[in-house]
Parts: structure tokens; C-alpha cells; sequence
């Protein structure tokens, strides 16, 4: 049964610095979630943990005064989720107020640089747009396409690259960006709900052509047609919260994906689709991470990079996977861009480690930015003394005589 409690809208506590809390990771992108727009009952399904054990979390935070509840979901007051009409998807975009409210507008006084938020409020003022478009891919795209496009829009907007920052109301807004991503991906690279995706828009446009005209057997018809992709769309809803309850949660993002595609503007079912396929990603993530590991152990590189690559789309908060992908980024392909991208986030993910600054350091290196290199090597042998090879390194640039080049 649901209570008042499951309507209400959890926000962080002002002033709250999450970053010095010690979390696990399930717990940590519980807290993420925590963005002032999302109810209790929903963050108890996409928390990444059990239901109950999400549930524990939520209390415990409450109690301690790390949350506060705002207002009820479509309820309005402070903190209340807008009400949304539920034969529509919810509206996104800059403004979704009157059409007086002012324009967002990046704060820089928040931890996200200014022409990031710029790109985040550009990102999100088209999120209605067709899901290629939204992609960044041809109509036709083909798997690959798909995925190499979502993998880069996901690192880029993904909420948890932002963890523990300050980032006002862009936290509610990467979610939503993130999400819409997500179903884009979702729906375009499943043939199934692809083709039933398009039947659905080519029967909505003959819809509204028909409008107006006078009752007939074309009318009847077209209203025959939509009543059967309806009734096909809950058909295939309940099938994915059977087994969603079954915590079978690839098979319910499944089934809820080919619900949303016969039936696109059901608001319930685009939430229940953002729910189960979070929890499907995260799966997702734990499968292709023992893949990765698996072919690191097998020295199979080339692949191991490939899932780890595949892993941080949906899970970028894992440090350990950050490591690992820039130490291959950068001896598998020698790219210094992506390997010094890698290991920057594992040292922001987790910045007492020494071994993360070590290889941060070895990158600067081979690209030849020795000052960085000095930098970071110092910082690895602060953290661990004992780190022989930081040491090594730190040697041989004297060595080299190259510690006066390079940018800081």
C-alpha cells in the first residue's frame, strides 16, 4: 500500500557535503538520485539496491538529517514534482513553468564549469526531439552506430560523473537528460520495439489526419487499431512488472520497452521503463565488468578494453574500472586523450589512492607533460611511500633531465 511518505520528494539538506560520507557504491547511486524532482517510492525501485534495503537507507539519511522530504509528487509546494497528464510523456525542456518564467542559466558558482552547464541546458531544451536526433545517428543506424554515439553521450551526461559535487538544479536535469538517452538507446536498438515504435507514429499521424472528418468506417477503424496497440502495450507492461517483482529486471526492461513502444505516450509506462531499465543497467554493468576482467586476466587487452568501455557507460562511477581503462587506453591504442580522461576520474572517484596518480602520472609522461608527471608521481609516493614504481618513475625523469620541460 502506498503511504504519504512514498509521495513525498526527497531533497538533499542544504549545506550537507555528501562527498565525506562513507558510502557504498549501491548506496552512493542511491544518493545521486536524491535530486528534489524524484518521490520516495521511485528511488526505492531505482536505488540500485533491494527495495528494502533502499528503503533502510532513505530512513536512516532522514534521520540523520543528510534528506529532508519536500512536497507530495503532483501535489505541488516546495520540492513537488509538476503534475503531469498521464496519457503524456512528461514535458523537458528549459522552461517548464509559464511562459513567463525566466530562462535557466548557468551558475557559476556551482562545480560544473560554465560551458558544461551551457551544453546541459542546450542538451536538454531538445529532448523531445526524435530519438536519432537525439543520438546523433542517421535514421538507419545500425547497432554499432548506436552504441558508440550512446557511450559517448553517457559519459558526458551520466549523473554519477558528477557525484558528490555541487550542482544545484543540473543534478534533476542530467537525470532527465540521461534518461531520455537511455530510452533512445533502448528503444532504437531493439528491432522489435523499433518497428513497433514506427507503426505506433505512422498510426498516430493517419490519426490526426482523420480528425474532423465525419464519423465513418476509416474513423472506426483507426480507433479499432489504437485500441489494439493499447491493449497490446498492457499486455506487455505487465508482463515486464511480473518480472520486475521477480527481480528479473533485463526481461522487464524488455517487455516494459516494447509496452512504451506501442503505446509512446503513456506516462506510467515511461517511468516504470526508466525504473526497471536502471536496475537492467546496472546488471548489465556487474556482467560486462566480469567480462573485462575476465579477458584482463587473459591478456585479451583489446577486448578487455572494449567491455570496461562498455562498463562506464553504465556504471561511471567504478574506480577500478576507470584505472584499468586508462592503463589500456594508453598501452593497447595509445590514446592519451582518453587514458588521461580515465585516470583523472578514478583519482577524482577515489583521490587517496596511489596507484590512480601513479598511472595519471605515467600519462602526463608519454605525452610529455613533465611538470604534471613530477606532480602526480610526488602526490603517489605521498599517499604510499612505499610505491617503487612512482619512485622509478620520478627517477628516470631526472634521469632524463626532464623535469624543467613540459606545462604545468
Amino acid at each position: 500500500m502506498e503511504t504519504s511518505r512514498d509521495r513525498c520528494i526527497p531533497r538533499l539538506a542544504p549545506g550537507c557535503n555528501p562527498s565525506s560520507l562513507r558510502l557504498s557504491p549501491a548506496q552512493a547511486y542511491l544518493l545521486s538520485r536524491v535530486d528534489g524532482a524524484t518521490p520516495w517510492r521511485l528511488l526505492r525501485e531505482i536505488g540500485g539496491l533491494a527495495p528494502e534495503e533502499a528503503e533502510a537507507s532513505l530512513r536512516a539519511w532522514l534521520a540523520s538529517g543528510l534528506i529532508e522530504l519536500g512536497g507530495e509528487a503532483g501535489r505541488g509546494g516546495p520540492g513537488a514534482a509538476p503534475r503531469q497528464r498521464a496519457t503524456r510523456p512528461p514535458t523537458v525542456g528549459p522552461c517548464t513553468g509559464s511562459r513567463n518564467e525566466t530562462p535557466p542559466a548557468p551558475d557559476p558558482e556551482l562545480d560544473i564549469p560554465v560551458e558544461v552547464q551551457e551544453r546541459i541546458l542546450a542538451f536538454e531544451a531538445r529532448l523531445d526531439a526524435p530519438y536519432h536526433e537525439l543520438l546523433g545517428v542517421p535514421p538507419d543506424a545500425g547497432r554499432r552506430e548506436l552504441r558508440r554515439a550512446y557511450f559517448a553521450l553517457s559519459r558526458e551526461f551520466h549523473p554519477d560523473r558528477y557525484f558528490g559535487r555541487k550542482v544545484g538544479p543540473f543534478g534533476a536535469r542530467l537525470e532527465r537528460i540521461f534518461r531520455r538517452l537511455t530510452e533512445a538507446y533502448e528503444m532504437l536498438g531493439d528491432p522489435a520495439a523499433r518497428a513497433a515504435a514506427r507503426d505506433s507514429r505512422a498510426a498516430e499521424e493517419r490519426s490526426r489526419a482523420a480528425a474532423g472528418r465525419p464519423e465513418g468506417p476509416l474513423l472506426r477503424r483507426l480507433r479499432a487499431e489504437q485500441e489494439a496497440r493499447r491493449l497490446k502495450a498492457k499486455s506487455f507492461f505487465e508482463t515486464g512488472m511480473a518480472a520486475a517483482a521477480a527481480e528479473r529486471f533485463a526481461e522487464a526492461a524488455a517487455a516494459v520497452r516494447m509496452a512504451l513502444a506501442f503505446d509512446p505516450e503513456n506516462a506510467l509506462y515511461r517511468e516504470r521503463f526508466a525504473a526497471v531499465q536502471a536496475r537492467a543497467r546496472e546488471e548489465r554493468a556487474r556482467r560486462l565488468l566480469a567480462e573485462a576482467d575476465a579477458a584482463f586476466e587473459l591478456r585479451d587487452y583489446a577486448e578487455a578494453l572494449d567491455a570496461y568501455e562498455a562498463a562506464l557507460a553504465e556504471a561511471p562511477a567504478d574506480p577500478r574500472a576507470h584505472q584499468r581503462a586508462a592503463l589500456l587506453a594508453l598501452r593497447v591504442r595509445g590514446d592519451l586523450r582518453a587514458a588521461r580522461e580515465y585516470a583523472l576520474r578514478a583519482c577524482e572517484l577515489e583521490p587517496e589512492v596511489a596507484a590512480h596518480h601513479r598511472l595519471l602520472g605515467q600519462v602526463y609522461a608519454s605525452a610529455g607533460l613533465h611538470r604534471n608527471a613530477r606532480r602526480e608521481f610526488r602526490r603517489a609516493l605521498e599517499l604510499d611511500p612505499g610505491d617503487a614504481e612512482a619512485r622509478r618513475e620520478l627517477r628516470a625523469l631526472r634521469r632524463r633531465g626532464l623535469l624543467s620541460g613540459g606545462s604545468a
